[in-house]
């Protein structure tokens, strides 16, 4: 509970309205089950890009100096919902040329994809692979309550364990989503947190930055 308030805090200060441009959204899961869930606006119909950088790390073009993403996070599974909940895609990254190699696995395990989409609202859900979704956004995941199930697979304990590699390599709970072509970029906390995170928000509209950090 503790991370998820603190994660609530500073989501307010983290929108930026009025323009459409980079945002990259940082974190840190407390373990296996932990999600995240960001949500966006277009006001027009937009081609948006999301691409994860916590997993190989790399270079982000923020404004006013790039940030320097380290490698070493754990293998997300990214979805993007609409305003009603539905899922229009997911990715489990896999795109090698695209995103770069991991120095440790050797794996292109950032997500990306691209989707013109039109004025509304939408939500990017973040969990660790192989934790995928039970349907639409209010279904939640399979793993949601179930912390180290990646290592389970292998039969250790413990948290972030690479199911993508044959034998677990460790992992830490960063994440790094730079999220291109959105108009208005938050975040959004657990249902407990959302009336200490609505007060938070109204103050947050106040300030405009075009780099913000999860932490």
């Amino acid at each position: 509970m503790r991370a998820v308030l603190r994660l609530a805090l500073i989501a307010g200060f983290a929108a930026m309205p009025g323009w459409a441009g980079l945002a990259l959204v940082q974190g840190t899961f407390a373990d296996d089950s932990s999600s995240a869930l960001i949500p966006f606006s277009v006001t027009g119909t937009q081609l948006v890009t999301v691409q994860s950088y916590g997993y190989a790390g790399g270079i982000v073009p923020t404004l006013p100096t790039p940030t320097i993403i380290p490698s070493g996070g754990f293998a997300p599974n990214a979805y993007l919902f609409d305003g009603a909940g539905n899922e229009i895609t997911s990715d489990n990254g896999g795109h090698c040329g695209i995103t770069v190699a991991d120095s440790t696995t050797g794996n292109c395990d950032d997500p990306y994809f691209q989707e013109t989409l039109p004025a509304g609202f939408y939500t990017l859900a973040i969990v660790e692979w192989d934790n995928v979704s039970n349907g639409a956004q209010s279904d939640g995941f399979r793993q949601d309550g179930n912390p180290g199930f990646t290592c389970a697979e292998f039969g250790l304990s413990g948290n972030f364990c690479d199911v993508t590699t044959a034998l677990g390599t460790p992992r830490n709970g960063n994440y790094a989503f730079a999220i291109s072509g959105a108009t208005e970029v938050g975040a959004v906390p657990e249902p407990a947190t959302l009336p200490l995170a609505f007060v938070t928000c109204l103050l947050g509209f106040i300030f405009r930055a075009r780099r913000f950090s999860f932490r």
